[in-house]
């Protein structure tokens, strides 16, 4: 049997599922990030910044190109990237499995490296980080 993991994750959370055998997934580590739960206003710490016109004639207010929570949920999953990266290197796992829902999925496979991407089996965009193991299978296909 060959070595598979699979990632259950959302913005705040994410476990990593090895399959044991064909119908058991145990899971092997979980993430937390509490941040991407915070509301934006708890994130920043202070106003947007400010320039006057060359003119003279009143002020322009900065815009962020990119806003706090995604910097938050991008973060998490640079660090889920990173853990995915370091099993590949030591040979932990030959097939993966991505489940989550589309925003962070896509955050997700924005960081993983290219040795990691080529192992990717299927993507499923669901949100499944509430369920347990035998529940999350289901989701899988029959052979892994």
């Amino acid at each position: 049997m060959r070595k598979v993991w699979i990632v259950v994750a959302n913005s705040s959370q994410a476990k990593i599922f090895r399959a044991e055998n064909v119908q058991t997934l145990v899971e092997y580590k979980s993430f937390v990030h509490e941040e991407s739960q915070e509301p934006s206003r708890e994130l920043t710490s202070d106003r947007q910044g400010r320039q006057t016109s060359r003119v003279g004639y009143g002020t322009d207010t900065y815009q962020e190109q990119t806003t706090t929570k995604a910097k938050e949920q991008s973060q998490f999953a640079h660090e889920i990237a990173d853990f995915l990266a370091q099993g590949y290197h030591s040979g932990e796992y030959e097939r993966l499995y991505l489940i989550s829902k589309p925003p962070f999925l896509g955050y997700l496979r924005q960081c993983l490296n290219g040795n990691v991407s080529k192992l990717v089996e299927s993507e499923i965009q669901k949100d499944l980080t509430q369920l347990k193991p035998g529940q999350i299978r289901e989701y899988l296909p029959p052979v892994l």
